[in-house]
């Protein structure tokens, strides 16, 4: 029961976060002034850039970033999506719905299959299982956060390029 009142704090704490977000979002006075959760109508504000992972928590887990492990993300505007693991490229496609739901259509996200230090293996391996559990994405200025439904999973980014 306590994992239960847990999960849904969390959950609570989410959504009270994602309004808060929305809302000041709309408040802006400008279309790139703030925050915005991500969807099929906003999604230049996601493409203009190459995004370099600075922290991640999966499934509740903090994971510890890797000194050597640079991993990134890049959404196309024609609906791909590719970046780096650390030791791996990835690609794959992406749709976003008009409430903003981020989904990876099958097959998912794809990789090369080339072999590296096992810790970073291991950081790349968490990296794609974080991103394929991430369903919402909000951008704000030169940082992004894509989280799951539950908030179990968050990948914090911050713009590299665009």
């Amino acid at each position: 029961m306590h994992m239960s009142t847990t999960i849904q704090m969390r959950t609570l704490t989410l959504l009270a976060g994602l309004a808060i977000t929305v809302l000041s979002a709309c408040a802006g006075p400008g279309k790139d002034s703030g925050p915005a959760m991500i969807t099929a109508a906003n999604i230049d504000r996601l493409v203009k850039h190459e995004w370099l992972l600075k922290n991640i928590t999966v499934d509740s887990q903090r994971v510890i970033m890797h000194v050597d492990a640079t991993q990134t993300l890049q959404f196309a505007p024609d609906g791909r999506v590719m970046g780096y693991g650390g030791v791996n490229r990835f690609g794959g496609t992406y749709k976003f719905s008009p409430e903003g739901v981020l989904s990876f259509p099958p097959p998912g996200l794809v990789s090369t299959r080339m072999a590296g230090p096992p810790e970073i293996m291991d950081k790349e391996r968490l990296f794609l299982k974080g991103l394929a559990k991430c369903t919402r994405v909000i951008v704000a200025k030169e940082g992004m956060q894509m989280q799951s439904e539950d908030g179990a999973t968050v990948l914090v980014f911050e713009s590299i390029g665009g």
